[in-house]
């Protein structure tokens, strides 16, 4: 197995460690030797990856993140895609989304990262931006969309979850058919 495999081995453990122990005990209450017996990892490999248990989520986020952007660049998309695209590749993580939403770690999470997330977005070519426009002017209005957009997975996630992800993004594409509908009108 090479260097790299292990070191994602190690780290893919404490995430799972974290998770398994997120479900009986408050986030802040979770200890590094929990963490350590949980991962079956000791406590100095944890000290060579993370510095916090913060930081295992930051990985665990920044890897989902890459996958993400993987996932869009596999096909061509249309906006009216967007929702389901994205709710389709978050669900079969939505327990542990759930579990960040109920501890109040989802928001936090995703606004440490806000700007990598906008970033990544705005790497994606898609035929309604404009090729030659100020990609600034698209970044704000992506970090816009993702503060919005947070809340909302937020407020979904705590909730009790539909159990189909279609149930959500047949709901997210109606709200914004309707927004669309209204501004057009104005």
């Amino acid at each position: 197995m090479t260097r790299n495999k292990i070191i994602e081995q190690s780290k893919s453990a404490f995430a799972e460690a974290l998770f398994c122990l997120l479900k009986n005990e408050d986030f802040e209450n979770i200890t590094i030797k929990q963490l350590t017996l949980e991962s079956g990892y000791s406590r100095r490999t944890y000290y060579r990856y993370f510095g916090s248990k913060t930081a295992i989520l930051d990985e665990m986020f920044l890897k989902y993140l890459h996958s993400y952007r993987e996932c869009l660049l596999s096909t061509p998309i249309r906006p009216e895609d967007i929702s389901k695209r994205f709710i389709n590749f978050l669900w079969p993580y939505h327990q542990r989304v759930a579990l960040l939403a109920q501890q109040n770690l989802l928001i936090p999470l995703l606004t440490r990262h806000i700007s990598t997330i906008a970033n990544t977005l705005l790497d994606i070519k898609v035929p309604w931006r404009q090729k030659k426009s100020d990609n600034r002017q698209y970044y704000y209005v992506i970090i816009y969309s993702i503060g919005g957009f947070c809340v909302l997975l937020d407020t979904i996630f705590k909730d009790d979850l539909p159990e189909k992800p279609q149930q959500i993004s047949e709901a997210l594409n109606s709200a914004l058919a309707e927004i669309a509908l209204q501004v057009n009108k104005q």
